[in-house]
């Protein structure tokens, strides 16, 4: 088989590993998102530890330099975590992962401001089509009604730290990628666990498979996956293939819970899928 293959089936299977987030969010519904997003943190950060044990390279995990910058880049991954879940609890699965995935907007944004990465026409386009598209996802008519407010700016929250965390992992220097998916998923842990002990789950054997499969099979092995995913196939092609994060948990959210994506729904998740495209392909 072609490197490039099986560079492309590691980035989709990672794609589908993904796809499951929101799945398994909405099946742990009896326990807290605070509670989600920190065992989710805390199960990713001992499995990769675990796994580079295993295979003797620890060396990658040493905390070298740029540790404040660390230490934003982990909190705020954990509270994109914690926005992403509030926003699937309140919104449907379609409205919270598109509005997640429009952090192609923010991206764009911060390369700009962090990167001084100069904005085409091309890309000016696409930030306004992936603009348009967040308001038809938002549906202006139902925004300010309690619950689909807070999962709105939940969402909008997880989309910009999305954005932004991605801008930083490009200027790190000392760290590999795997590595810093350790660090950010290990410095979130503190961050997040005062927020745990304000409500205390108690947890089902239900709920504990559910933890651990969001924090092995949903978070270290796909971020894994992706990184090595990336090594053999042309970033375009591998941008392109990363937007089936976006299919797979409404082809999922469909099958299992038979939500059907609303008209304006469709039409902000078809222009935000497109002004990914559009960004990724240049």
């Amino acid at each position: 088989m072609k490197k490039e293959t099986i560079g492309l089936i590691q980035i989709i299977v990672a794609s589908i590993l993904f796809g499951f987030i929101p799945i398994l969010v909405r099946f742990g519904s009896n326990v807290n998102v605070q509670s989600l997003s920190f065992f989710r943190v805390l199960i990713a950060a001992l499995s990769i530890l675990i796994f580079y044990s295993f295979i003797n390279k620890i060396n990658l995990l040493k905390l070298k330099k740029e540790r404040w910058k660390l230490v934003l880049f982990g909190a705020i991954h954990g509270f994109i975590i914690l926005g992403y879940f509030l926003s699937i609890q309140f919104l449907s699965i379609v409205s919270s992962v598109l509005l997640l995935y429009s952090a192609s907007i923010w991206i764009v944004i911060f390369s700009n401001l962090i990167l001084k990465e100069k904005i085409t026409k091309m890309t000016l386009f696409s930030l306004i089509l992936a603009f348009i598209g967040v308001i038809f996802v938002l549906s202006p008519a139902n925004f300010f009604i309690k619950e689909s407010l807070i999962g709105s700016i939940a969402g909008i929250v997880a989309a910009i730290g999305f954005g932004l965390v991605y801008v930083l992992s490009k200027t790190f220097k000392t760290y590999d990628k795997v590595s810093l998916t350790f660090w950010q998923n290990t410095i979130a842990i503190p961050f997040l666990l005062p927020l745990v002990l304000i409500d205390i789950p108690k947890f089902t054997y239900t709920d504990i498979l559910i933890v651990i499969f969001l924090g092995v099979f949903c978070t270290a092995v796909p971020f894994i996956l992706v990184f090595k995913g990336f090594e053999k196939v042309r970033a375009q092609k591998g941008g392109v293939v990363i937007l089936l994060d976006i299919i797979f948990p409404i082809i999922f959210a469909l099958l299992i819970f038979k939500e059907i994506p609303s008209i304006e729904a469709a039409i902000g998740g078809i222009l935000i899928i497109v002004a990914s495209y559009l960004v990724s392909s240049q």
